[in-house]
C-alpha cells in the first residue's frame, strides 16, 4: 500500500573531520586482541544537530533518522548525491529507517498513532507500508541487494521473532530473535535472548542453521548486543551494553577477533552498517548533546584486499578477481551486483549455463579466472573484497555495454508446473528469425537456457519470436510447441521469464500426420492424448472397409509423436498381406474422441 508521506528535501556539503585512532579493546575476552587503524568522517548538515546515520550503500549514500523540522518527533532521511531528504509518514509517532541497499531501496518502520509499527520500503522517492503475512506489528532493518527484507515481527501474543522475505524463524532456545542484516552470499546475522535473559550474537547460514557467538567477559553483566551487519568479506558490526556502562561498538573479524569502535571525544558511538570495502556507518553523541553521523575507513591496514571496477548499465563480461571469505555462487554474484542474470560457461560440455534469481538453488560456483556474463539495471561501482585467488589465472573484469537495438546474451527462464517429475527434461528454445538455438535440463522444475556471442554483437532483438519446446529424458516431445515474443522489457533484463503448465499433458487429444508421407513399405502415426483412456486405431481403403485394426489398449496422457511412442503400420492388413498401393485413412479412436486423417502408399 503507498501511503503520503511528508518530505523535505535540500542540498547540503558533508563536513568531514578526519581522525586516526587505534582504539584498544574493551570488556571483550581476552582471547580478542585485534586492533586496526580507522580514519572517522564525521557528516554533517547545515542546520541539522540530529543524524543519525544507520545504513549505507556502496554508492556513498546513507539513510538514517533525524528529527523533524518542528523537532517534534524523529523522522527518516536519505542522503543520496548530496541531496538530503527527510520522510514522514502523516499521523505517525515517527518514521525510522535501518536499511539501504545498492538498487536504492531503503527501508524501516513507522509507528501509527496506536504505537503499531508497519514497515516502510521507499523506492525512488515513493514510500510504500508493508505488513508482514499474519504479524501484529513489522519492524523492516534491513534489505538485500536483490530486495529481500530483513526484520522482526510481533505475534498476536507481543512475540518478537526474525524474518527474511516471507519467511519468520527463531534462534535455537531463543525467547526474542532479533534479525538485522543479510549480505550477497544469504548470510544473516543478528541477536537473541535466550529463556534466562541472555543476549547472544548469532549467525544464520544460507541451509538455515545458525552459529551462535558470545562474548564470555560479558555475559554475566550483559544488559543489551545487537548484531547489526555483515558484508561480503564476513566482517561483522555488533553493539553492546554491560551493566552500569555506556553501550559500545565493535567489529567482529572472521578470524573471532573483535575490536571496540568508538570516535575520540564521543559520549557513546554506535556502529550500524558495513559495506564491501570494509567502511563501517554510524553516529555518535558528543558532550553538547548533538547526535553526528560518521563514517569509518580502514587506515594503512586492511581486512583484505579491495579491488573496484565500475560496470555499466546492461551486459557485463567479468570475472571475479578476488577470492571472497565465504565462497560465491550465481546467486550471491547476482545480489551483489544487483544483476538480473548471471551466464557461464560449462567448460565439460561447452555450453552456456544461465542462472536467474528466481532459481530454487543458488545456482553455479563462481571461481577464480573464469569470465561471467551479468546483466545488471543500473551502472555501478562494486567493490570485491577477498584473497588474492591461487594456482587460478587472474582475470580483471572487463565491462562491456548493451548494445540499444539488441543483446549480445539472452536467456530465457521458466518453471513448469506438472505433476509428472520433470527432471532431466530438455527444454530447446530456437529463434525463429536467426534460427539459432539454446538449450538446457530442467531441475527442480526449473530451467534457464542460455545464448551469447562473445564479440558482442546482436543475437536477440525486440520481437523476435521464440519457439519453445520440451522433451522428456528419452528424447520425446513432452509439450505443445509455443511461440514467446521478446519485448523492450525482457531485452533490457536480458531474460524472458516464461512459465509452462501442464507439461506431459496436451491440451487435446489430437491426430496428426503420419511420417514418412507418402511411405513404402511402412509408417508411423502420431498422436496428442489429453486424458488417459482406451485408444484404437483403424485403417480404412477408398472404399470405406477397414483393413486393419491396431488396438493400443490403455494409455495415459501424453505426447505419442517419436517413433518410440507413435503408432507404427508395417503396411499390411489383418491377414498379414501388404496392400496396394493408394490412399488410405485412419482412425483414432477414443470413449471421447474420433479422428481422420489420410495417407499415401507408393510403390
Amino acid at each position: 500500500m503507498k501511503i503520503p508521506i511528508f518530505r523535505f528535501t535540500l542540498f547540503m556539503t558533508i563536513c568531514l573531520a578526519f581522525v586516526l585512532i587505534n582504539t584498544p579493546l574493551r570488556a571483550l575476552p581476552e582471547s580478542a586482541e585485534a586492533t586496526v587503524d580507522y580514519i572517522f568522517e564525521t557528516i554533517e548538515v547545515p542546520g541539522v544537530d540530529f543524524l543519525e546515520l544507520t545504513s549505507s550503500n556502496d554508492l556513498g549514500h546513507y539513510a538514517g533518522n533525524t528529527r523533524s523540522p518542528d523537532g517534534e518527533k524523529i523522522v527518516g532521511f536519505t542522503l543520496i548525491d548530496g541531496v538530503f531528504s527527510t520522510y514522514d509518514v502523516p499521523g505517525s509517532l515517527k518514521t525510522v529507517f535501518y536499511g539501504l541497499n545498492n538498487a536504492g531501496q531503503v527501508v524501516g518502520y513507522y509507528d501509527d498513532a496506536d504505537e503499531v509499527a508497519h514497515g516502510v520500503v521507499v523506492q525512488e522517492g515513493e514510500l510504500t507500508q508493508f505488513d508482514f503475512s499474519g504479524a501484529a506489528e513489522t519492524n523492516i532493518f534491513g534489505v538485500s541487494e536483490v530486495g529481500v527484507l530483513i526484520g522482526n515481527i510481533f505475534d498476536a501474543d507481543g512475540a518478537i521473532r526474525g524474518f527474511v522475505g516471507d519467511e519468520q524463524f527463531d534462534a535455537p532456545g531463543a525467547m526474542i530473535t532479533y534479525a538485522d542484516d543479510i549480505n550477497a552470499a544469504g548470510i544473516l546475522v543478528g541477536s537473541y535472548v535466550d529463556a534466562d535473559g541472555i543476549y547472544h550474537g548469532y549467525i544464520r547460514h544460507v541451509d538455515g542453521s545458525f552459529t551462535t557467538f558470545d562474548f564470555p567477559g560479558m555475559l554475566s553483566n550483559l544488559e543489551s548486543l545487537f548484531v547489526n551487519a555483515i558484508n561480503d568479506a564476513g566482517v561483522i558490526v555488533f553493539r553492546a551494553q554491560a551493566v552500569d556502562d555506556i553501550q559500545r561498538s565493535y567489529v567482529l573479524l572472521p578470524d573471532g577477533n573483535s575490536m571496540e569502535l568508538r570516535v575520540p571525544g564521543s559520549v557513546v558511538t554506535v556502529a550500524r552498517d558495513i559495506d564491501m570495502q570494509g567502511k563501517i556507518a554510524g553516529y555518535y553523541d558528543t558532550p553538547d548533546g548533538r547526535r553526528h553521523g560518521f563514517v569509518a575507513g580502514i587506515g594503512e591496514e586492511d581486512f583484505s584486499n579491495v579491488y573496484l571496477v565500475s560496470l555499466p548499465r546492461g551486459l557485463n563480461m567479468l570475472s571475479v578477481p578476488l577470492k571472497p571469505e565465504t565462497p560465491m555462487s550465481a546467486r550471491s554474484l547476482a545480489e551483489m551486483l544487483g544483476a538480473t542474470t548471471v551466464i557461464a560457461l560449462d567448460e565439460a560440455r561447452q555450453e552456456l549455463v544461465g542462472w536467474t534469481p528466481d532459481a530454487p538453488d543458488d545456482g553455479f560456483p563462481i571461481e577464480g579466472g573464469k569470465g561471467y556474463i551479468a546483466n545488471l539495471l543500473q551502472s555501478r561501482q562494486v567493490t570485491f573484497v577477498g584473497a588474492p585467488w591461487t594456482n587460478q589465472l587472474q582475470v580483471a573484469a572487463a565491462p562491456g555495454a548493451a548494445l540499444a537495438e539488441g543483446a549480445w546474451a539472452f536467456v530465457v527462464s521458466g518453471h513448469l508446473e506438472s505433476e509428472q517429475n520433470l527432471d532431466g527434461y530438455l527444454v530447446i528454445v530456437r529463434n525463429l528469425r536467426t534460427n539459432a538455438v539454446m538449450a538446457g535440463n530442467v531441475r527442480a522444475g526449473y530451467f534457464a537456457v542460455a545464448t551469447a556471442d562473445l564479440s558482442r554483437r546482436s543475437i536477440v532483438q525486440v520481437g523476435d519470436s521464440l519457439e519453445v519446446t520440451v522433451t522428456d529424458t528419452t528424447g520425446a516431445i513432452a509439450w505443445e510447441k509455443f511461440d514467446f515474443t521478446v519485448t523492450p522489457d525482457t531485452l533490457a533484463n536480458a531474460v524472458l521469464p516464461i512459465r509452462l503448465d501442464g507439461v506431459g499433458t496436451p491440451k487435446q487429444t489430437l491426430l496428426l500426420q503420419n511420417y514418412p508421407n507418402p511411405f513404402n513399405p511402412e509408417t508411423w502415426i502420431p498422436y496428442h492424448l489429453s486424458e488417459a483412456a482406451p485408444v484404437t486405431l483403424s485403417i480404412y481403403d477408398m472404399t470405406g472397409q477397414r483393413i486393419r485394426m491396431l488396438s493400443l489398449g490403455f494409455q495415459l496422457a501424453g505426447f505419442y509423436q517419436s517413433r518410440s511412442r507413435a503408432v507404427y503400420w508395417d503396411g499390411r492388413n489383418d491377414l498379414g498381406e501388404r496392400v496396394s498401393s493408394g490412399v488410405y485413412f485412419y482412425q483414432l479412436s477414443t470413449p471421447s474422441a474420433h479422428q481422420m486423417m489420410r495417407m499415401v502408399i507408393v510403390k
